[in-house]
């Protein structure tokens, strides 16, 4: 469904830009053939663009990289992979979805409607395969397919012209535009140019009819009345096409209008950059990271939502208890990943051979948490291929610590991409056994669940130094980068010391991290304020930059 809804906002710019370009070079010709071929064709294109890929170039990832642990606050995970938290894309995806769902009922219920209104006339003709059917109704006559509906009083009331007219519709197979019109539209109900399309369309479709009646011997002055007549107070079916579905004085006046230069059917040519632009705009590193998140968080909406029920059906588990953690950011140059560790606490009755959420006892790493952080430091990768496409995102890895501390079972519950996702599960493919988890004095089986963000962020040197923590050490380009504090709730108030001179916050978010040999953060007041005065209170923070 991820790809679906991206899919669907590729169309949208495509059938935006290529209705701009229409309606500001062929809207006022009078080829209404080729300009509904032109409208197609751009429909079309817009539905196979977004399945073109072309590549684009983007830098290496950098060889170099360097390690931050941080602080974070964890919660455990006692129910489900992830906290069921809605963001701003999955509201737009649900948003979409119920508007396809709507749109598309509304559809069928016109099609129905339709339906009904043509089995309560009669065919009073049938002839060239084409049945004139007479309703009761008070309706505006239409054709669809092979069928022209029209009134027992417009029958009555001349009916030449009106039949004529509604032949040319079901001659030109204009039905099939208007059904395909409708499909687009409930999927793209949100995109005003879907709508504006069928409208084009529609107009096209009453041009060409008016001109195949006159050109049948019509007297003009008389057809011009007859619309002007049919104007007003009659009802509509908009998956049809009515004699007065367009503006009136449009089709008067395109009646009247003088033929088209032929030579301007080429600026159709101009669509031909307009889709190179969309193309290369859709390949870009930043588009592909964008549409690889949305569809993530619209994966992951569909995966909470569908199970929802199950879930509810099982004991609810005890509440998720709130626990201090930590948090261990992985850079590859100019690219991290940031992997919350999860715990688990309250305990949960069942059998010896359940795979548990929470136990009494939960599960540990072999040396603790410290040491998983090291491990995960040292092993998770980022893999090139992604760095280079810029393919970033969120994956929610899975696995079973086993009864004697194996780690099995591991699974990806919300996808990114194949190698962040490969990547993960490799990570903990190559984890050792923990001492296992458990419940009422026994050994049990416990479920984890591992967030991994791939992120292409690169943090500055006040980012390290706003989040680093008491006494360690982290890596830039292979060399130790210091980092000495206590708490950094205050960091904004430290004093700012570059080389040896005071310096501003601002100095100090400018600063890469490539260009810092060290940094000390203290927080001790008293030999602060005796090095630097009463400016340094708060702290300082001292940086030493590489020499160039």
């Amino acid at each position: 469904m991820g790809i679906f809804f991206i899919y669907s906002i590729k169309v949208a710019f495509c059938l935006t830009a290529f209705y701009l370009l229409y309606k500001l070079l062929l809207c006022r010709e009078t080829f209404f053939g080729f300009n509904r071929a032109v409208l197609l064709s751009m429909m079309g294109l817009s539905l196979l663009l977004p399945f073109i890929h072309v590549s684009t170039s983007s830098p290496s990832a950098a060889v170099g990289g360097f390690v931050v642990i941080e602080d974070a606050v964890v919660q455990a995970v006692a129910s489900g992979p992830d906290r069921f938290v809605v963001s701003a894309a999955q509201v737009c995806f649900a948003v979409y979805i119920i508007g396809v769902a709507f749109f598309l009922l509304r559809e069928v219920w016109s099609l129905v409607a339709l339906r009904r209104l043509m089995a309560s006339g009669h065919v009073v003709d049938a002839g060239g395969g084409v049945r004139t059917i007479v309703v009761d109704a008070d309706v505006s006559p239409f054709s669809w397919f092979g069928n022209i509906i029209i009134s027992r009083r417009d029958m009555a009331d001349g009916s030449r012209e009106i039949i004529a007219h509604e032949r040319a519709h079901i001659a030109g197979r204009h039905s099939v535009d208007i059904l395909l019109c409708d499909v687009l539209v409930v999927f793209q109900w949100f995109n005003p140019a879907a709508w504006l399309f069928k409208a084009e369309l529609q107009n096209i479709h009453e041009y060409a009819a008016d001109r195949a009646v006159l050109d049948g011997g019509v007297n003009a002055a008389e057809y011009q009345l007859l619309l002007i007549r049919k104007a007003v107070g009659d009802r509509l079916f908009s998956m049809a096409n009515n004699l007065n579905q367009s503006s009136l004085k449009k089709r008067i006046t395109m009646m009247m209008k003088r033929k088209s230069n032929p030579w301007n059917r080429a600026r159709t040519l101009l669509a031909l950059p307009v889709a190179a632009v969309a193309v290369v705009a859709f390949a870009t590193p930043k588009a592909e990271s964008l549409s690889n998140e949305i569809k993530t968080e619209s994966d992951a909406l569909v995966s909470r939502v569908v199970p929802a029920v199950a879930q509810t059906v099982k004991a609810a588990p005890a509440a998720a208890q709130s626990v201090p953690g930590e948090s261990v950011a992985v850079r590859g140059g100019a690219s991290d990943v940031t992997v919350p560790v999860q715990t688990a606490e309250s305990p949960q009755a069942g059998p010896d051979d359940e795979v548990y959420d929470v136990v009494e006892n939960q599960p540990q790493f072999p040396g603790g948490s410290e040491a998983m952080m090291k491990f995960l430091r040292n092993t998770i990768k980022y893999p090139e291929a992604a760095a280079k496409a810029g393919i970033k995102g969120r994956v929610i890895a899975q696995f079973i610590i086993a009864k004697d501390g194996t780690v099995t079972d591991p699974k990806i519950m919300r996808s990114v991409s194949p190698e962040l996702d490969e990547e993960a599960l490799r990570v903990i493919r190559a984890m050792p056994k923990w001492t296992p988890g458990t419940q009422n004095g026994k050994a049990v089986a416990v479920r984890y669940t591992i967030p991994i963000t791939f992120s292409m962020d690169r943090p500055s040197a006040a980012d390290i130094a706003s989040r680093a923590s008491a006494s360690v050490k982290s890596k830039t380009n292979g060399e130790e980068l210091m980092v000495i504090t206590g708490n950094s709730a205050s960091d904004k108030d430290m004093l700012v010391v570059i080389n040896g001179k005071v310096a501003t916050t601002d100095d100090l978010k400018a600063l890469k991290v490539d260009e810092v040999k060290s940094m000390e953060i203290f927080k001790d007041a008293k030999n602060t304020v005796d090095k630097y005065g009463d400016a340094a209170r708060n702290g300082v923070i001292q940086v030493t930059l590489r020499d160039k």
